[in-house]
């Protein structure tokens, strides 16, 4: 597998791949362990669904991650 993707896209793009891939996930890996903070994750009465949500849909808690960086950097900007 590692040396068709090498053959497929070369160096800098297996490279460039392997690094894409690490980084969504721990994304995917920080958006689950934020979706079940028992205090700053999703409401209590979602919250199991939302689990759920993000263990089968991967893009889920990545999309969660970025609306909740969005929602902080437009609180603190008004203070």
């Amino acid at each position: 597998m590692l040396k068709t993707i090498f053959e497929h896209f070369g160096f800098i793009g297996s490279l460039a791949l392997s690094l894409l891939l690490f980084v969504l996930f721990i994304l995917w890996m920080s958006g689950i362990a934020g979706i079940t903070q028992p205090l700053d994750g999703g409401k209590p009465r979602y919250k199991q669904w939302m689990v759920w949500v993000s263990i089968l849909f991967p893009p889920f808690p990545i999309i969660w991650i970025v609306h909740n960086l969005t929602n902080h950097n437009r609180l603190m900007k008004k203070n």
